[in-house]
C-alpha cells in the first residue's frame, strides 16, 4: 500500500509541476541583435519587445527583468530539460521539434530582417565559395559555431565531419576567431556579425557572405511538457499582435538602427 501510494503521489506532483501557469515559466534568451540584446542596462530587441507585448496582452505583470540573457547553450540544456522554460528568438528545425520535442509558438516572417538568417561568412581575401549545400560536406578546413547554434545543426545536418566543426561560446568569440585567422568560415547570422563586428573595431566591408541556408520559420521554444493551453494562450496573443501590425511596427524600429 504505502508504495503505490509513493507512486500515486509522485505522479501527482508530475503533473502539478508540469501544469503551472505563465507565473512559472523562466524566459531565456542570448545576446543577438537584432532579436534580443542589452545594451546600456536595457533589455531590447525585436523578440524581446515582441514578448514583452505579449506580456501585456495575456495580463502578465511582467517586465523585461523577468528575461535573463546568457550563453545560448545554457538555454538550449534549460529548454530541453527543464520544464516551465522559454528559449528564444529560436529558429524552427526538424531535430529541435522532432527529436528534442520542442513546442514552438512562431511569429513569422514577423521577427526575420533584411540580412538575418543562417549563413557562412569567410573573409573575402579568402575567395571561398559554396556553389550548394553539397560543397560544405566536402570543406576540410575549420567552419565556427556558436556551440548549441542553429547554425552548428545546418552544417553537421550538412555533412562536415566533427573534426572541421569549431565551437565558440558566443559570437563575441566567434567573430573574434574569425578575424584572426583561426577558422576559416563562421556559420551564423549575417545581421549578428556585422553587429558583433562593428563593437569589437572589425571592418565587416572584409567579409561576405559565401552561403545562404533556407529560412527557416523562427518564434519562441518552449520545453516539450508545456501545457498545451498556455501555448495555445501565448500563440493566440501573438498572432492578434502581428494581426493588428504591433510586430511589424517593432521590427520595423530595428531596422532603421
Amino acid at each position: 500500500m504505502k508504495k503505490a501510494a509513493l507512486v500515486i503521489l509522485c505522479v501527482l506532483f508530475a503533473s502539478m509541476a508540469f501544469a503551472g501557469s505563465f507565473d512559472d515559466i523562466n524566459w531565456m534568451t542570448e545576446d543577438y541583435p537584432p532579436y534580443n540584446y542589452e545594451e546600456g542596462g536595457v533589455k531590447k530587441g525585436i523578440a524581446i519587445d515582441l514578448l514583452l507585448e505579449v506580456f501585456k496582452k495575456i495580463g502578465l505583470n511582467k517586465g523585461s527583468d523577468a528575461i535573463k540573457i546568457g550563453p545560448w547553450n545554457r538555454g538550449v540544456q534549460a529548454v530541453s530539460t527543464r520544464p516551465n522554460t522559454c528559449l528564444f528568438a529560436t529558429t524552427l528545425t526538424a531535430e529541435r521539434r522532432d527529436k528534442l520535442g520542442w513546442k514552438f509558438a512562431l511569429a513569422i516572417p514577423q521577427l526575420i530582417t533584411d540580412g538575418t538568417g543562417n549563413h557562412l561568412i569567410a573573409k573575402k581575401s579568402a575567395n571561398i565559395k559554396f556553389a550548394s549545400k553539397d560543397d560544405i560536406a566536402t570543406y576540410l578546413k575549420k567552419v565556427g559555431v556558436v556551440r548549441g547554434d542553429v547554425g552548428e545543426g545546418l552544417v553537421t545536418g550538412s555533412g562536415l565531419p566533427e573534426k572541421n566543426i569549431d565551437q565558440a561560446a558566443n559570437p563575441n568569440s566567434l567573430v573574434k576567431k574569425l578575424s584572426m585567422g583561426r577558422i576559416d568560415v563562421i556559420s551564423y547570422g549575417y545581421a549578428t556579425v556585422v553587429t558583433k563586428m562593428k563593437e569589437l573595431g572589425i571592418d565587416p566591408n572584409d567579409y561576405e557572405i559565401v552561403y545562404t541556408f533556407p529560412p527557416a520559420p523562427m518564434g519562441y521554444a518552449f520545453h516539450k511538457d508545456v501545457d498545451p493551453a498556455l501555448l495555445a494562450t501565448f500563440q493566440k496573443a501573438l498572432d492578434e499582435l502581428i494581426s493588428i501590425g504591433a510586430a511589424e511596427k517593432i521590427k520595423a524600429r530595428y531596422a532603421k538602427k
